[in-house]
């Protein structure tokens, strides 16, 4: 079965999973369940909640690696090095587009699993 989704590299997430498809699947799975969560710990940034931004948008950075998401996990990267950093005004500046961008991931992995993954 080839698996198509937009933004994501799926041979490398599936080789992330040791080419086991039922795993990856599970993976993402996983992921259009939890990064939801945490992209909603990531709205409103502000100096308060700097450091849980830094620690959510590491979780999204991990496991978009695994997913094969490779833009996003860039993106979440440089933003967990911002957050590190203290620079909350390079991440306000990048952070809404992000969001969006992985809501964009998080639809183009919903519509196959709906349509293949039963």
């Amino acid at each position: 079965m080839a698996i198509k989704i937009p933004e994501v590299d799926t041979s490398k997430g599936l080789e992330q999973c040791d080419g086991d498809m039922d795993t990856y699947i599970s993976t993402l799975r996983l992921y259009s369940t939890n990064i939801p969560k945490a992209l909603d710990k990531m709205r409103n940034v502000s100096e308060e909640t700097l450091q849980n931004y830094t620690i959510s948008v590491h979780g999204v950075k991990s496991t978009s690696e695994v997913i094969g998401a490779e833009e996003a996990r860039k993106t979440a990267r440089e933003l967990e090095m911002m957050g590190k950093a203290g620079n909350l005004a390079g991440i306000l500046a990048r952070n809404d587009a992000f969001i969006k961008y992985v809501e964009g991931v998080l639809d183009g992995i919903r519509g196959w699993l709906e349509k293949n993954a039963k």
